[in-house]
């Protein structure tokens, strides 16, 4: 993504969403990372420790599952063209399932928008604190709905701005935390891609979060 141009941000701000961004990234990694060291050490120390290795090796895919899905979702490397593939990138994210019934294995998207429902899908995981599910549905011939499962569901207070002004999203962005980064990079995505995003109304009115609207551009 480009940040350059971003309502005229000075440099300074933009190596500091860098730095969160990197936060972010070696939060994401750290805990299998850990695991795949630990096995090691187990091994290394004890070689009749069967059980080592298979933890190891498990750690090992977990890994390279989640480097998979924030490279697609942050650089945009071999983002998902299709619903099966998204399905299959995000097997990695923590805590929460993608539910796909009523999109279908084959809808295809335009490009960019596998990206951007990459970074949908973490923003999820971050508003599902108790774990949950993403139903994805469609909208129209090439809009798609978000919605969230799961107590506790609730987007980022700040999201409804973000999504209309991207100088707001990049004001959040330059305040966040780590953990806080996904909700304003994934509007600051959605404006770079021409994208309207937004917060449609509740289904039942304090029941649960209201849903994600994503068209296209």
């Amino acid at each position: 993504m480009d940040i350059s141009g971003t309502a005229g941000a000075p440099w300074q701000d933009g190596l500091r969403f860098t730095g969160l961004l990197a936060a972010r990234l070696c939060h994401e990694i750290s805990g299998p990372l850990a695991t795949v060291a630990a096995a090691i050490a187990v091994a290394q120390a004890d070689p009749g420790a069967t059980e080592a290795l298979p933890l190891g090796r498990e750690a090992a895919d977990v890994l390279a599952a989640r480097l998979r899905l924030l490279r697609a979702a942050w650089a945009g490397g071999a983002e998902p063209e299709d619903a099966a593939a998204l399905q299959g990138i995000c097997t990695a994210l923590p805590r929460i399932g993608l539910r796909l019934e009523r999109l279908g294995p084959r809808r295809r998207f335009p490009a960019g928008t596998g990206r951007l429902l990459l970074n949908v899908a973490l923003l999820a995981a971050d508003s599902l604190p108790r774990g949950g599910t993403l139903e994805l549905a469609g909208l129209g011939p090439q809009g798609l709905r978000a919605t969230l499962h799961g107590a506790g569901a609730a987007w980022p207070d700040g999201l409804p701005d973000w999504l209309a002004d991207p100088g707001a999203a990049w004001q959040a962005a330059g305040t966040a935390t780590p953990r806080e980064l996904q909700g304003p990079l994934t509007a600051l995505l959605a404006h770079a891609a021409g994208a309207r995003l937004r917060l449609g109304p509740v289904p039942v009115p304090g029941d649960g979060a209201a849903p994600l609207l994503l068209h296209p551009a």
